[in-house]
């Protein structure tokens, strides 16, 4: 049987080779593109390539956790490479704390940032998490998982301006919040 676009999940769940080249072939740009975002300056071209590969080993081994009901299996799959791509930012800076701490002990102030960029992470996705929905979808598959606007209007069923206002109003009320945070966290 031909793979396509239509049964890929159904032949990559058969464990068709055939399915893992479609994917492979019909999603590598797309994924090595939001790995280089996530990984920015902190890896190297061998590190990016691993991490999508790994991607599409977790696509062929997972597949089993794919439900067509909650998402396009486009956007199943940049979930995994985002989870993919953080798990290695993660690991990459702790090799550099490491490094760092190892070469010149007054790195430690690098640490102490790490961690308050932690927890200031922890924050900002509790705040988002409390936005009511759709608002909370569109912040995150907008901005996490960079999807373009027409294509989340038209899974909405909004205009692209109600989905630029929603999105403009939620970084408002999320600037405010860490705003408060910040003030309330130090008086």
């Amino acid at each position: 049987m031909e793979v396509s676009e239509h049964n890929l999940d159904s032949e990559l769940l058969k464990q068709n080779p055939l399915a893992l080249e479609f994917l492979m072939n019909a999603y590598a740009n797309v994924v090595y593109g939001l790995i280089q975002r996530i990984l920015g300056g902190l890896a190297q071209k061998e590190d990016i390539e691993e991490c999508v590969s790994d991607v599409f080993v977790a696509a062929w081994n997972r597949i089993d956790e794919y439900d067509r009901s909650k998402a396009i299996f486009k956007t199943w799959l940049l979930i995994l490479a985002k989870y993919k791509a953080l798990d290695y930012r993660r690991k990459l800076i702790k090799q550099n704390i490491t490094l760092s701490l190892e070469v010149d002990p007054a790195a430690l102030h690098e640490t102490e940032d790490v961690i308050l960029s932690k927890e200031a992470t922890q924050v900002t996705m509790g705040i988002i998490d409390s936005f009511p929905e759709p608002d909370r979808s569109l912040f995150y598959r907008r901005y996490f998982y960079y999807e373009k606007l027409d294509v989340l209007a038209l899974q909405y069923g909004l205009t692209k301006k109600a989905i630029e206002s929603r999105l403009y109003r939620c970084r408002t009320l999320l600037r405010q919040q860490l705003d408060y945070f910040e003030i309330g966290g130090h008086e």
